[in-house]
């Protein structure tokens, strides 16, 4: 699972608009001139680039001057059969969907069934939150700029991709932790990009396919675009996704990643054919002669920035200028530019538009996380605005290749386990399951190898790193991931939760034990009931009318015996725990309950 990077990759030269800065139009049929060769220049270009950064397919689409400039495919599709790559070729576009979720939104709230600035819980009365002020004051704006104060918390629906609902998930998100308060600062996340096309669903009447569907890819014409990933595989004109283990590992293939559960984020696939038509509707021009889908007024909500972007210039070639709605917004060289990529496993695209100056690129690639699409658009957008050219190809390589190196000094610095630091008890103490209310379940197995864990859809060892810490060995599209788990154990010594490093920009989740209750079978808790005696004390042990067990001290509450492990049990579920014992006798911390 590759994360799409959390800014930009426009150079920042001045936050002035090219056409003010120059004295063009602004018209976009004249802001850029094609001379006759271009297109042949370009097609030289990208086959060079393709080939420096070993991607195997490649397709790239350049609008310019009011027409299509290139619409072509460079290497293949499938390096078994090497079948070419076409216009017609299908790509997942992964985050590139994010725009067409807003352009969904937008066309909702011109047509007066969605709001931008009203909360979110109007149009989806179930939403919630962890913090309640957010809850009750984010809008659907928020949702679209990444400003709820939520981070990625990505795994969740990585994992969970191939077994639970849309719906479902969203039930999650009050469980989640935030990094921030509300409009604080930009985080990125997918999770509510699905809660904003799960509200333009309920607006729409429809699912939120169905309405991407009937207001985008129809009246656009896109119709072999589809969010279905067994439409995609089953096609005789697909992308197969490559991907490989590290800086210097071989390119091996990988399997599509299933994305119904946040398709408004990242599901959509598509190909040149079809956004050929989809980025005039982005420079907000005609497509086949009709009318621009778009309004202005939306054109210009979803381009003007709604929160700025951090300062990451290692993950940029330079500074964005903001985050609008489903676009990122950056002055490319004096130009405004206004882009969103996608990353997924063994896929990574592109879409970019400089509406001032009338003009666009797609890219998209077969290979996972690659900055060929970066580095494109720079090189393309440099010869159609006649600016000196410079090398973004040698340094979108160079940096590329320094943060594969980086990430996997990480992950073997993770992996290193602490000298004179073994683990604190046998292993097969840690066996059983574990749960949190949003994450769901994790469950700890042994075998003659050692430990291992399965969290959702998602499995892998349990190395051990010091003490009660461990890494869980995740391969996630082609590349090893370690999460590291540490377990913690109560009062009495018996393990009680996994906390499991799961999202970066919050503490770790905290998965609490899940009693194990298999053995508790009637006949054993049948067996257990009876009167006992604490000193002077009776106590009666029952079932209770839900067949739990019960304890009574005469004169006292009634309390339930909550199971811990094998026959030991917490009364009421707090700190103090009594024991039933072969020979008859119930052990408690405060003296013994002898059956009488």
């Amino acid at each position: 699972m590759r994360r799409d990077p959390p800014v930009g990759w426009g150079e920042t030269m001045s936050s002035d608009l090219g056409a003010e800065r120059r004295g063009t139009t602004g018209d976009p049929r004249g802001a850029v001139r094609v001379p006759p060769g271009l297109p042949a220049e370009l097609s030289e270009l990208v086959e060079a680039e393709r080939a420096r950064f070993g991607v195997p397919g490649c397709a790239v689409l350049v609008v310019a001057g009011g027409r299509v400039v290139l619409n072509a495919g460079f290497g293949v599709r499938d390096l078994a059969s090497r079948r070419p790559v076409t216009p017609d070729t299908l790509f997942p576009i992964a985050s590139a969907t994010k725009t067409f979720t807003a352009a969904l939104c937008a066309l909702l709230v011109d047509r007066g069934l969605l709001s931008w600035d009203q909360p979110v819980r109007d149009h989806l009365p179930d939403f919630r939150l962890h913090d309640q002020i957010a809850t009750a004051q984010v809008t659907l704006a928020d949702l679209l700029s990444h400003r709820s104060g939520l981070p990625r918390h990505d795994i969740l629906w990585y994992a969970a991709r191939e077994e639970a609902g849309r719906v479902d998930m969203l039930a999650a998100l009050r469980h989640l932790d935030p990094a921030g308060g509300l409009r604080h600062a930009w985080r990125y996340n997918n999770l509510l990009y699905a809660a904003a096309g799960e509200a333009a669903a309920r607006a729409a009447g429809r699912s939120y396919e169905a309405a991407v569907r009937e207001l985008l890819l129809d009246p656009l014409g896109m119709h072999r675009s589809t969010f279905a990933i067994d439409d995609l595989a089953a096609d005789e004109d697909a992308a197969q996704p490559y991907a490989t283990a590290g800086p210097d590992g071989p390119l091996g293939p990988v399997p599509y990643t299933r994305l119904d559960l946040i398709a408004p984020a990242g599901g959509l696939n598509s190909c040149l054919t079809d956004l050929a038509r989809w980025l005039p509707t982005l420079l907000g021009t005609r497509v086949d002669g009709h009318d621009p889908l778009l309004p202005p007024s939306a054109l210009a909500r979803m381009r003007t920035p709604a929160v700025p972007l951090p300062d990451r210039s290692s993950l940029a070639v330079g500074r964005p200028v903001g985050y609008g709605l489903g676009l990122i917004v950056e002055d490319y060289r004096g130009h405004r530019l206004t882009h969103h990529g996608g990353n997924i496993d063994g896929f990574a695209s592109q879409v970019s538009t400089i509406p001032e100056a009338g003009c666009g690129v797609v890219v998209l690639t077969n290979r996972d996380g690659s900055a060929l699409r970066d580095a494109l658009p720079c090189l393309i957008y440099d010869r159609l605005l006649d600016l000196p050219p410079r090398p973004h190809g040698e340094t979108a390589l160079a940096r590329q290749t320094a943060l594969d190196r980086g990430r996997v000094q990480a992950r073997e610095r993770t992996a290193a386990p602490r000298p004179g630091l073994p683990p604190v008890r046998p292993l097969t103490d840690y066996v059983g399951d574990y749960r949190h209310p949003g994450y769901g379940k994790l469950t700890v197995t042994a075998d003659g190898n050692g430990l291992a864990a399965t969290y959702r859809g998602l499995a892998g060892p349990l190395t051990h790193r010091h003490l009660e810490v461990f890494n869980l060995v995740l391969h996630l599209g082609g590349e090893c991931t370690l999460l590291p788990v540490q377990f913690q154990h109560d009062v009495h010594g018996d393990v009680s939760a996994a906390l499991l490093a799961a999202e970066p920009a919050v503490e770790a989740v905290r998965f609490t034990r899940v009693p194990e209750t298999a053995h508790l079978t009637d006949a054993v808790l049948d067996g257990l009931t009876g009167d006992y005696r604490l000193g002077p004390l009776e106590a009666e042990v029952r079932r209770g009318g839900d067949g739990r067990l019960t304890l009574l001290l005469v004169e006292g509450d009634v309390v339930d015996l909550t199971p811990v492990h094998g026959l030991v049990f917490a009364i009421g579920g707090g700190g103090a725990r009594v024991e039933f014992t072969e020979d008859g006798r119930l052990l408690t911390p405060i003296g013994d309950l002898a059956r009488r």
